[in-house]
């Protein structure tokens, strides 16, 4: 079973949908969503949304680490790589796409015409669903 973490940084993000991953022939796959603040039963207080950089700066280093260690887990228990799906090029798809590499994940951005994807992007999202590696 493959794991999908979908990264959301904001409100704007979590209100769209979420990117579709076709899984591979004979594999299934379980989705989950990472919200970039520290409760994610209930997502208030979203990194992106944060209004004071000393804060962002202040709560990057601890959500980096419990994506960190929710990657790093997923990976162990599952036996395979999770996919991280980030959206954008906010300051919460930066930290996700670092800490989801260090933890163990593949990195999964949607490919837009005017932008590069981040650095440790592993794999492009095409627009019907598939992966493409970089």
């Amino acid at each position: 079973m493959r794991h999908v973490i979908h990264v959301v940084g904001s409100r704007d993000q979590q209100k769209e949908a979420a990117p579709k991953i076709i899984p591979r022939k004979g594999e299934t796959q379980r989705e989950t969503t990472w919200y970039a603040c520290r409760d994610q039963q209930n997502p208030s207080r979203l990194l992106d949304d944060e209004a004071s950089f000393v804060m962002r700066a202040f709560r990057a280093p601890f959500l980096a680490y419990g994506l960190y260690q929710k990657v790093h887990s997923t990976r162990v228990w599952s036996g395979k790589r999770p996919l991280i799906v980030l959206r954008g090029h906010t300051l919460s798809a930066r930290v996700a796409a670092y800490a989801g590499r260090w933890g163990g994940g593949d990195i999964v951005m949607r490919r837009d015409s005017d932008t590069q994807p981040l650095g440790p992007t592993r794999f492009i999202l095409l627009p019907d669903g598939s992966l493409e590696l970089r």
